[in-house]
């Protein structure tokens, strides 16, 4: 398959909506990462984001709605009618933006979006093409990131045709995208509010607008398990080079190795180091995250090692991230750093 990608603007959201309707899958932007979008009301077009991706089943997708409405969203047959308040305060608060949240599952959703669950996973983009393509199809589209399953995330639209040239159709180019790590999902059912993975959206964030604190429940799962929201692997947003995550500011760098630092090292940086964040703040760290990760997996070099994350209050987003990227941790030890790999049952 010849893959096409296209600056989005007029011509372009045309072509990517008539592909939608006719069944095919298309890669969009969004303000967290790229997504393969596909009619979320259509299983066999559903079915074919699962096989581009490779993505098992077990594993929920995420449906993008044409407005912010969760009245609409009732109407649509996408929301059961026992919506939680709590769902409306969130919405008006937070989109279009960076949350998802898990609610009751209307009649019109196929079992391939959820896993076959009773819940479905919903959200309302902030960045404009994904806007305004879905204004344009006026249904919800299934769009987890376009990439290969398990692998970095794409945020800008040269690495979704890394990742996806040959397997899909048309790759809209909407830009690199501005928070950089995937969604907050928030789940509302069966009772209290609960954060099973985290983003940009925060715990406080979250806790300021319902006036109470949300749980938390990020168990890892492996692929086999059925999973209540995307993003609960145990491995997941992996580079090809092993990631080792360090227990210490990097201060030795060897030549073999490549380094992610967290702040600017005092001394130049040579050809294998990156820097997450050269002013220091959290939202510029996701911003740069799989940009940085993608860079450094392309020197082959023997080990990705990777800074520990400061404490913030989207810290919890970054570390769940390189957690689930890394395959063990570094440290060291006698002039020089120490691999030691996860022990993954």
């Amino acid at each position: 398959m010849k893959t096409e990608l296209l600056t989005a603007d007029a011509s372009s959201l045309q072509k990517a909506m008539d592909l939608l309707h006719s069944g095919e899958v298309v890669a969009i932007p969004t303000e967290t990462v790229y997504g393969l979008a596909a009619v979320g009301l259509n299983p066999n077009a559903v079915k074919k984001v699962f096989s581009a991706k490779g993505r098992p089943s077990t594993d929920p997708l995420i449906l993008h709605l044409p407005s912010a409405d969760l009245k609409q969203a009732v109407q649509m047959g996408i929301l059961s009618e026992k919506v939680p308040p709590e769902a409306f305060r969130l919405a008006s608060a937070f989109w279009p933006g960076p949350l998802t949240m898990v609610l009751p599952r209307g009649p019109k959703v196929p079992d391939e979006v959820t896993a076959g669950l009773d819940t479905v996973a919903l959200r309302y983009p902030a960045h404009p093409v994904a806007q305004q393509l879905l204004a344009m199809v006026g249904l919800p589209l299934a769009a987890p990131s376009a990439n290969r399953f398990g692998r970095i995330s794409p945020t800008d639209a040269t690495s979704v045709m890394h990742e996806l040239g040959g397997r899909i159709p048309l790759i809209l180019d909407g830009g690199e995208c501005t928070t950089g790590v995937e969604s907050t999902v928030v789940s509302l059912v069966p009772s209290d509010p609960t954060i099973l993975r985290p983003g940009m959206i925060t715990f406080a964030d979250i806790e300021r607008v319902l006036g109470r604190a949300p749980q938390q429940k990020t168990k890892t799962l492996t692929p086999d398990q059925s999973m209540p929201a995307p993003g609960m692997l145990e491995s997941h947003y992996a580079p090809q080079t092993p990631l080792f995550l360090t227990d210490q500011p990097i201060s030795d760098i060897q030549p073999d190795m490549l380094f992610i630092h967290y702040h600017p090292p005092k001394s130049p940086l040579s050809s294998n180091q990156f820097v997450l964040s050269p002013q220091g703040d959290s939202a510029t760290a996701a911003r740069n995250l799989y940009r940085l990760l993608r860079q450094a997996d392309a020197r082959q070099g023997k080990a990705i090692l990777m800074e520990p994350i400061p404490d913030s209050d989207e810290a919890p987003a970054l570390r769940d991230r390189v957690q689930r990227a890394s395959v063990g941790r570094a440290t060291w030890s006698h002039g020089t750093w120490v691999l030691i790999r996860k022990n993954i049952d």
